[in-house]
């Protein structure tokens, strides 16, 4: 018994000092369980190294930055809006076409001459008005020495005019005949035609003109026998002794002749003239523009500079014109000028350059082929400084006048 248990001792002993020598055992240790140790030792090194590839989560925290840049920077740059602001800017441009507001019951055809203009010499076939004699008095306005003088126009009276209509109401057109001629030129004489007045009658016939009373005048005074004087002065006659009888005495658009109601009229009202007559236009235009809104000038130029100024001094006179324009406080919406002459016209070279320096003034004359479009027209038509040509003129003019 004592032997077994002495055995028994000796063999635990060895197992113990057998445990503390296993190192020592590589020649032992079998493929298979070499690897676990080497598999241990990497899954001790990796943990070391997933901090350094973990690391990149922080540039996930970036993204709170970079929003909010969008957010506050796209929307300034995204307020276009004001961009839209400058859509009022075109405005302005719209009403240029609608300068010319006047009422007006029918639209105008172009200024050009585009037809020509009928023999209305024979022409019967229009009701035929009538031309009356028109007395009045008058004196030297200018040096005002009291003494007055008698004098007469003719007026050209439509078919359809009744006196005692007062309710029809007829817009005027005072012409002024050139050098050496009376008011016979234009109407012929009282009781008498012209091929004018043919024309008027058979333009009202069919309906190319309104019904109109036209006032034929003269510039020769008993108190001047200074032509050229006498149509630059005449605005002052026309205004204190022609219009306000005439258009007291006749169906006018005119309520009264005050200077309010004169101006309250001034597109019912039309002044025109032939060579000397054309002088007299530009001087009516230049002192009457409260009470005239249109203007015929045939075959003779601006004479307030000078005789010939319109084409010695084409730029001066159509800045003087311009600057009485703006003298009136009117403006290029208040006024309209067909002008004319023959081809073969002695008045074609003083009258076609002060028309060109005109056109240059924009502001205040603005050439056009419609009136709708602007305020100033040339008429040029074949012949010279006759009859002929201004009968022309007024064929195609006469259309154009009142709104």
């Amino acid at each position: 018994m004592k032997k077994k248990v002495i055995f028994l001792l000796m063999a635990a002993a060895l197992t113990l000092a057998g445990c503390g020598q296993k190192p020592e055992e590589p020649a032992n240790t079998d493929a298979k369980n070499t690897p676990a140790p080497t598999a241990v030792l990497e899954v001790t090194d990796t943990p070391t190294e997933v901090p350094a590839t973990a690391t990149p989560e922080p540039t996930a925290t970036p993204r709170p930055t970079k929003t909010p840049r969008p957010t506050p920077t796209k929307r300034p740059t995204s307020t276009p809006i004001p961009t839209v602001t400058p859509a009022p800017t075109e405005a302005p441009t719209t009403p240029t076409p609608a300068l010319f507001t006047y009422d007006r019951e029918r639209t105008y055809t172009d200024n050009a001459p585009k037809a020509k203009m009928p023999n209305y010499l024979y022409n019967n076939d229009a009701p035929a008005g009538s031309v009356v004699n028109f007395a009045y008095k008058t004196k030297n306005h200018k040096n005002d020495n009291g003494k007055e003088y008698d004098k007469s126009a003719l007026v050209y009276l439509p078919a359809s005019y009744d006196e005692n209509d007062t309710e029809t109401k007829y817009n005027v057109l005072y012409l002024m005949h050139g050098g050496g001629d009376s008011p016979k030129w234009f109407l012929g004489g009282e009781g008498l035609k012209s091929k004018f007045t043919r024309m008027l009658d058979q333009m009202i016939f069919t309906g190319e003109i309104e019904p109109m009373i036209v006032c034929a005048v003269s510039y020769y005074e008993g108190y001047s026998e200074n032509a050229t004087q006498n149509c630059l002065d005449f605005y002052l006659e026309l205004m204190n002794d022609v219009v306000p009888l005439l258009e007291t005495t006749y169906n006018t658009h005119a309520e009264d002749v005050t200077p309010e109601g004169l101006a309250a009229s001034r597109t019912h009202r039309a002044f025109g003239g032939f060579s000397m007559g054309a002088v007299t236009t530009w001087s009516v235009f230049e002192h009457c523009l409260d009470e005239f809104a249109y203007f015929m000038p045939m075959s003779g130029d601006c004479w307030s500079l000078g005789m010939t100024a319109g084409n010695s001094k084409s730029k001066q006179t159509a800045e003087y014109l311009a600057q009485k324009v703006a003298d009136s406080g009117k403006t290029a919406e208040d006024f309209f000028i067909y002008s004319g002459c023959g081809t073969a016209d002695s008045a074609n070279p003083n009258l076609t350059p002060q028309i060109n320096a005109m056109k240059q003034l924009t502001d205040t004359f603005q050439y056009c082929d419609n009136f709708v479009n602007g305020n100033l027209f040339q008429c040029v038509v074949p012949g010279g400084h006759d009859v002929n040509s201004v009968n022309q003129v007024l064929f195609h003019g006469v259309p154009k006048l009142f709104h």
